[in-house]
């Protein structure tokens, strides 16, 4: 497992990468929280494929938890899910010292961080990515938000997360074409100014695509 420390002063957090993070996230949140209860917002695809492991690796460190699950796509970050949402945590009296975990994609991390932010003037989230591109971009920065009428992220706030827990084990069930829309995002990286970066991701990137871990 690899740790990125993100020196934020009071807003610092780390990012864990690593496999077998869904069945060590109730030692890691363990870290950083006393809480005994988490609220999980996911998606029906997400959950269909991880929920299980996610709520059994909160229970093994005697973190109980309850799950929204919400429709999958690019519609549900809309103000209807957004107060579904809110509605949601509120019904479960979510605190200000309690931790809310927005457990899948771009689309519920910009949710979930957004619906955190707004609810009780800011309550602590953790994002646990499942997408590729999730766990390089839209999970680490703080940005969460909605779409509008008028555009995409017309809506939201930075709230930066207290953890990020990047499990790779979870990428082996993308579709290939939404690995290689995160592989994208990557290679700009490597574009904006690290060349051996870049020759590295494209000596690598056959090997990546066909889920060589190391």
């Amino acid at each position: 497992m690899t740790k990125v420390h993100v020196g934020l002063g009071d807003r610092a957090y780390d990012i864990h990468i690593g496999p077998g993070l869904l069945g060590r996230a109730g030692a890691l949140i363990g870290e950083i929280s006393d809480r005994k209860r988490m609220m999980i917002v996911t998606d029906e695809n997400v959950a269909a494929l991880h929920l299980t492991n996610l709520q059994d690796g909160l229970r093994a460190s005697g973190i109980e938890s309850d799950a929204l699950v919400l429709p999958a796509g690019e519609a549900t970050k809309s103000w209807p899910h957004f107060e579904r949402t809110v509605e949601w945590l509120l019904e479960q009296k979510v605190e200000r010292k309690d931790l809310v975990i927005a457990f899948g994609g771009g689309v519920i991390g910009d949710l979930t961080g957004f619906a955190a932010a707004a609810l009780r003037r800011g309550v602590g989230f953790v994002q646990i990515p499942t997408s590729l591109l999730a766990q390089v971009d839209s999970s680490v920065g703080g940005k969460t938000g909605i779409n509008a009428p008028h555009g995409k992220n017309l809506i939201g706030a930075f709230h930066q997360p207290k953890l990020v827990l990047a499990d790779i084990d979870v990428l082996g069930a993308l579709e290939p074409r939404d690995f290689l829309a995160g592989y994208g995002e990557v290679v700009k990286y490597g574009l904006l100014g690290d060349a051996d970066f870049f020759a590295w991701l494209e000596e690598n990137g056959p090997k990546l695509a066909a889920g060589d871990q190391e």
